[in-house]
């Protein structure tokens, strides 16, 4: 359970009653309630305090039943309330009503809300964000309803402006989404990662990566440690490189890569629990000499230009917000003739409207991504950053990706029957439907995998 604020500041509304009329109004708040958008029942408990419950209702992705018990206070020409227990949302705040003539006043309203929310941490950022959006539409309709209201001497229910309109709400949905994922990146990337990481080492091990499988016998772990090397080696590193593994999660690639290569290398990871656990574990495994890693947001590398030999990346640009950005940073921290090499999600080459609200959006809205790129816009965004782009590949053109969820899904699937009966994790629920969306996109082709090298400075012939 967690607890979202909202506040609300509304400019001076004229209205053509007398302040005194305008007050009264205000002070029957079983009538004026009734101009309040989303209202289910307002009853009266007390002398002047009032139990208001709300009808229920989506917000975003959120179902929410909200209801809460005010007391209400007259003081000259202020109107204030005051939270009472007996609800799951506390509302306070005051009515300023101020005279301009005998048959005119104005209304200034100051309101802070708190509503307690059984979500995951990972959402909170959305709900904060969306429950402000939702507060200031409803109050924006609520004062302009009391105006008519108390103006007529008949309920006028105003319905709250939505800030888009939209031709086809469903893909403008997706497009709000998708904003609001990009506002809150860094705090909804790493707190997506405070909560699966555990789940991720117990069913998936310390790879958090996909491969292409060469043969329909072939595990996971073969899969993605081939992946890995096949990156190293396209990249040239040796034991002489001084290597940058971005978005390292718990160390999984690079480890392997220091350990295949004998290079030196360091993990950049937005995710302090991650970065703890990496290097632990590259001193259980006697690399710490060569391996470390650091916290930070790789769109500001914490690195100073022509730092490193090669650039990694294993399926993390997908969670940053502007991936020009991040090419760019890689661009500088790069010493001439640097590479640049990884693995990504992607999207399909010009998705449609359907592909993106049924496929690319689920895959989005379960793992904390932004959004999604696709094999061209990579390659483009490369270019544009000055490199020069050697291999830009489905990696579906290697072997079977599919079989990716397949070993996953059952994975998680067993790792949630192995939970106590009676006991709801919405953590493995989650994983559950992100593997599947993962999975359904890929069957339908709207979602791929995708593998890049690049160079920073020299042309093909001289890599």
């Amino acid at each position: 359970m967690v607890q979202i604020q909202t506040n609300y500041q509304s400019k001076p509304v004229e209205i053509n009653v007398s302040a005194e009329k305008l007050i009264q109004f205000l002070l029957d708040v079983s009538s004026c309630a009734k101009c309040y958008p989303f209202v289910d029942v307002v009853e009266k408990v007390s002398d002047n305090t009032f139990r208001w419950t709300m009808q229920e209702r989506k917000v975003g992705s959120i179902q929410m039943k909200a209801t809460h018990v005010t007391k209400y206070t007259r003081n000259a020409n202020t109107i204030t309330w005051e939270n009472m227990p007996g609800g799951n949302m506390s509302s306070v705040g005051k009515f300023i009503i101020s005279s301009v003539n005998a048959n005119k006043s104005t209304l200034t309203v100051d309101s802070i809300v708190e509503t307690d929310i059984e979500i995951p941490k990972l959402l909170v950022g959305f709900a904060k964000t969306m429950g402000q959006r939702e507060m200031a539409q409803s109050w924006d309709a609520y004062v302009l309803s009391i105006k008519k209201t108390v103006e007529s001497g008949k309920v006028t229910k105003v319905a709250p402006v939505e800030d888009v309109v939209v031709k086809d709400q469903k893909f403008e949905k997706v497009r709000l989404q998708e904003n609001l994922r990009t506002e809150n990146y860094n705090t909804m990337v790493s707190d997506y990662y405070d909560i699966v990481t555990e789940t991720y080492q117990s069913g998936w091990g310390n790879h958090f990566h996909f491969a292409p499988f060469k043969t329909s016998t072939e595990s996971l772990e073969t899969a993605v440690t081939r992946l890995e090397h096949e990156v190293a080696d396209s990249a040239r590193i040796t034991k002489d490189s001084f290597v940058l593994d971005v978005g390292c999660g718990v160390g999984g690639p690079t480890l392997e890569i220091c350990k295949y290569t004998g290079c030196r290398i360091r993990g950049l990871n937005i995710n302090k629990k991650q970065v703890g656990i990496a290097t632990e574990r590259a001193r259980q495994m006697g690399l710490s000499d060569r391996a470390g890693f650091d916290h930070g947001d790789a769109m500001k590398m914490p690195y100073a230009d022509n730092t490193f030999d090669v650039v990694t990346f294993f399926e993390s640009t997908c969670h940053m917000p502007d991936k020009q950005v991040f090419l760019k940073e890689c661009f500088r921290v790069l010493k001439p003739g640097g590479r640049l090499s990884g693995s990504e999600w992607l999207q399909c080459e010009k998705p449609s409207e359907k592909d993106i609200i049924q496929f690319i959006e689920p895959i989005c809205a379960h793992h904390s991504v932004p959004h999604m790129g696709s094999l061209n816009s990579y390659r483009s965004m490369m270019e544009k950053s000055g490199f020069y782009v050697h291999i830009a590949m489905d990696l579906t053109q290697s072997g079977d990706i599919l079989r990716n969820w397949e070993i996953l899904d059952n994975k998680t699937i067993n790792t949630f029957k192995a939970l106590p009966k009676g006991s709801v994790d919405p953590t493995i629920e989650m994983m559950i439907s992100g593997a599947i969306a993962l999975s359904e996109g890929a069957r339908f082709g709207a979602f791929v995998l995708g593998r890049f090298l690049a160079s920073k400075d020299l042309p093909r012939a001289k890599l």
